[in-house]
């Protein structure tokens, strides 16, 4: 038997079992259908389930959650569509306004949405009471809402508002009120439902449906308009080239990332990693590794005229405070001034993990890096970084994430950071987006992107594939900053990096991961591995030119004009 029959072979098992029963439940029928028939609910979640499995996988909306859209349906159907939408929408209104009202109080995740869920039970018992006084029996129908499900939404609503802005956070809510009608009017087909339950092969058939698209779509409707290079105006359709995130989670994180090492590669794990290989990371001061060790970080606050404070476990920027110095009234932190009681709170959060899903984490203190001088006429705040996409070993794309005003200061593109592609061969900047449009400029400095030298581009590539090696991932983004004392510095390695990177380059990671895939058959020297990615790159991903390497700019600092 091969291997791909082997791999196959426990899901072929259980689809035969479940054929078998349900091709003899299909002749049985008559005999259980009025007991199926009571069951109808059952039927109406799966229809429901896979309704909304086929808008994030195939269309690609991107809701709050998976399946709670299906459960909030469910009760919908059972209160009627309009009294069912305007009950939820009250009970969201409620809870939204009570979490925002708990924004500065610094309460701990487990309690604050704790405090939801009582306003959540609160509003049903409300409007359960005033559907009986007032002789209104469709109210009684908001005890049938998901009281845990409606609470979590506004949670996660409400942070998001907080980490990426209320325009983006409004689509991800008015998405996710779509797929609760789609699933509703679903659900609400009878004559659908009843045809399921009279055909248990259906049922099979179900399965197989899930199963067909959640293995065979490779590219959602929205990725086609997502990857366009850029949406204003451009003539580039990055098409077939394109790595959709489908295929990055199947065909690379899947089969080249150790599924252990991805729930365990948090910040402290990658420094542990790559630090005794010799690979330059921030400087660490403190790990914080629960409430006990909150006195040491305070008394350390005091000694430090500068320190970056992150989350061991965040992603997207989200919880790091930099400390950029003191005034009279506390720490200059974020673009604003905060006591130092403020920031211990903060710890006390990253500790509680408040930025990580509510479980446990561990706060860093760590050297906060300063970017080299040559890359401070590009920004006006903030601290630049270059992201590189390594796979086995070799630089395959790479883009600089330039803060903005926008972005408060960080490096973060779904914040409001300008993504700008640079070209693996040369270093310079080839092509740029702020919030997907296409940019020349930098937004807040006016400096000209396109042609810009980034500095000791070299290292930096080595490094970069030096770091995915040491970590142990076989496809990974690391963040690079050039700092102005020691060089480039790893600030994280990201094991699913994103996408968006494709465009910042106006070109696909496919072809050249698949490039990468047919090289790198032998261990060799990180210095070759980039010579090879490097003779790609000047061959435009083709076959490598045998002696012919690109020129690679010199490493050192380059004249504050350049890129002007």
């Amino acid at each position: 038997m091969s291997t791909k029959s082997q791999r196959h072979l426990p899901f072929a098992l259980f689809v035969a079992a479940i054929g078998a029963f349900t091709a003899w439940l299909q002749f049985a029928v008559p005999d259980f259908v009025a007991s199926l028939l009571s069951l109808h609910v059952f039927f109406q979640i799966v229809l429901g389930a896979t309704a909304v499995a086929i808008l994030r996988n195939v269309v690609g909306l991107k809701t709050y959650g998976t399946f709670g859209a299906v459960i909030v349906a469910i009760s919908m159907v059972l209160a009627g569509p309009l009294i069912g939408f305007a009950i939820f929408a009250g009970m969201l209104v409620a809870v939204v306004l009570a979490r925002a009202a708990l924004a500065r109080e610094g309460v701990q995740e487990a309690h604050r949405v704790a405090i939801l869920v009582t306003v959540v039970a609160f509003a049903a018992v409300g409007s359960s009471l005033v559907g009986m006084y007032t002789q209104t029996p469709a109210l009684a129908y908001a005890s049938l809402f998901p009281i845990l499900i409606t609470a979590w939404f506004a949670e996660r609503f409400v942070e998001d508002v907080v980490r990426v802005g209320a325009y983006k956070s409004a689509r991800s809510l008015v998405l996710t009120f779509a797929a609760v009608v789609v699933a509703y009017l679903v659900m609400a087909q009878d004559a659908l439902v009843v045809f399921v339950i009279r055909n248990p092969l259906s049922w099979t058939a179900v399965v197989l449906l899930n199963w067909y698209l959640g293995t065979r779509v490779r590219f959602r409707l929205s990725e086609h308009f997502r990857f366009r290079g850029a949406r204003s105006g451009d003539d580039v359709d990055l098409g077939g080239t394109v790595l959709t995130m489908t295929r990055r989670n199947r065909e690379y994180v899947d089969r080249f990332n150790a599924k252990g090492l991805m729930a365990t590669l948090d910040k402290a794990r990658v420094k542990a990693l790559l630090v005794p290989e010799g690979i330059p990371m921030p400087r660490t001061y403190l790990f914080v590794r629960g409430r006990k060790d909150l006195p040491q970080a305070a008394a350390l606050l005091d000694r430090l005229p500068s320190v970056a404070i992150k989350p061991a476990s965040s992603y997207g920027g989200e919880g790091i405070l930099l400390v950029r110095g003191r005034t009279p009234h506390g720490f200059r932190v974020n673009g604003h001034v905060e006591t130092k009681e403020q920031v211990v709170a903060h710890l006390k959060r990253i500790v509680d993990g408040d930025f990580n899903d509510g479980l446990a984490d561990v706060g860093i203190l760590e050297e906060l890096l300063e970017p080299d001088a040559s890359l401070r006429p590009l920004v006006a705040d903030g601290v630049p970084d270059i992201r590189v996409v390594s796979f086995l070993g070799h630089p395959v794309m790479a883009m600089a994430r330039l803060p903005t005003r926008l972005s408060k200061g960080r490096a973060n593109l779904h914040s409001g950071a300008v993504g700008a592609g640079v070209d693996i061969a040369s270093g310079r900047i080839t092509h740029a987006i702020w919030n997907g449009e296409r940019v020349t400029v930098h937004p807040d400095t006016g400096v000209a992107l396109r042609g810009f030298q980034i500095p000791r581009w070299r290292e930096v590539l080595e490094i970069a594939c030096a770091a995915q090696e040491a970590s142990g991932l076989g496809f990974a983004g690391v963040d690079i900053v050039l700092d102005s004392r020691s060089g480039p510095v790893v600030l994280e390695i990201n094991r699913r990096p994103g996408l968006e990177i494709q465009n910042a380059n106006r070109d696909g990671l496919l072809p050249r991961l698949q490039a990468i895939e047919s090289v790198a058959r032998a261990p060799a020297p990180v210095e070759r591995r980039v010579d090879v990615a490097v003779s790609l790159a000047s061959g435009d991903w083709g076959t490598p030119l045998a002696l012919s390497f690109a020129p690679v700019p010199p490493t050192g600092p380059f004249p504050p004009a350049n890129g002007r």
